[in-house]
C-alpha cells in the first residue's frame, strides 16, 4: 500500500508540473504582436542636397499669409464657419479624442462604492447603522488588449485630424479659386466694355467721315 501511495503521489506531482509548464508556455506564446521597431534604411546619396534656407515651403504657411486680400480673408472665414463638411470633420475629431481618453482610462482600476443602511431595535431604542464599502478591480493586460485599443484610438485620432486638415485646405482653396476666377471675369468684362466703347466711337467716326465724303462729292448748287 505504501508503494501504491508513493506512485500516486509522484503521478500527482508530475501532473501538476505538466500543468504549470503548459500554462507558462501558453502565456509566453500569447504575445501575438511585437513592439514596432523602425527598420534601418540607408538614404545617403538617394536625394540631392537641399540647403537649409530652402526648407521653408508654402505648406508651412497659413492661409492668411498666403492670401493677404482682406475681402478674400472674410469670405474664407465665413466659409470655415458655415461649411457642413468641416463641421462633421470637427465632430469626428472630438469623437476620436473621447475614444482615446476612454482607452487611456482603461489602465485605471474600476471603482464601485456601496452603502449599507440598517435599523436595529434594542430595549425600545432604535439605532441606525451605516456601512460604507468600496471595491476596486484591476485587469492585467496580458494579451495587449488595452494597449492595442489605445494605439488604435491614437491612430484614429490622427486620421481624423488629417481629414479635418484636408477638408479645411480644400475649402480654402475652393473659395480662393472662385474669388480669383470672379476677379478675372470682372476684369475681362471691363476690358470687353472698354473695347465695345472704343468700337462704338470708331463706328461714329467712320459714319461721320462717310457723311463728309458724300457731302464733298455733291455739287455746290445742290448744297
Amino acid at each position: 500500500m505504501a508503494v501504491v501511495d508513493e506512485r500516486r503521489f509522484r503521478m500527482t506531482i508530475m501532473k501538476h508540473t505538466i500543468l504549470i509548464v503548459s500554462a507558462v508556455l501558453s502565456l509566453s506564446g500569447c504575445g501575438v504582436y511585437r513592439p514596432y521597431s523602425r527598420p534601418q534604411v540607408e538614404t545617403d546619396g538617394l536625394y540631392r542636397d537641399i540647403p537649409i534656407e530652402d526648407t521653408a515651403t508654402m505648406a508651412s504657411l497659413s492661409w492668411r499669409e498666403l492670401f493677404a486680400d482682406a475681402q478674400l480673408q472674410t469670405l474664407v472665414e465665413k466659409g470655415l464657419e458655415r461649411n457642413t463638411d468641416l463641421r462633421i470633420a470637427r465632430l469626428r475629431v472630438e469623437e476620436a479624442e473621447a475614444v482615446l481618453k476612454n482607452a487611456r482610462l482603461a489602465y485605471l482600476p474600476p471603482l464601485s462604492l456601496n452603502l449599507e443602511w440598517g435599523v436595529s431595535r434594542r430595549g425600545g431604542a432604535v439605532s441606525n447603522t451605516h456601512t460604507p464599502g468600496a471595491l476596486a478591480s484591476w485587469e492585467i493586460d496580458i494579451f495587449g488588449k488595452v494597449t492595442n485599443a489605445k494605439r488604435g484610438a491614437r491612430a484614429a485620432l490622427e486620421g481624423s485630424r488629417a481629414y479635418e486638415q484636408a477638408v479645411r485646405t480644400r475649402l480654402v482653396a475652393t473659395v480662393a479659386n472662385s474669388y480669383y476666377t470672379l476677379l478675372m471675369l470682372d476684369r475681362q468684362l471691363a476690358v470687353q466694355n472698354r473695347t465695345l466703347a472704343t468700337w462704338e466711337k470708331s463706328v461714329k467716326v467712320l459714319e461721320a467721315m462717310r457723311l463728309a465724303a458724300e457731302t464733298a462729292d455733291k455739287p455746290i448748287a445742290e448744297v
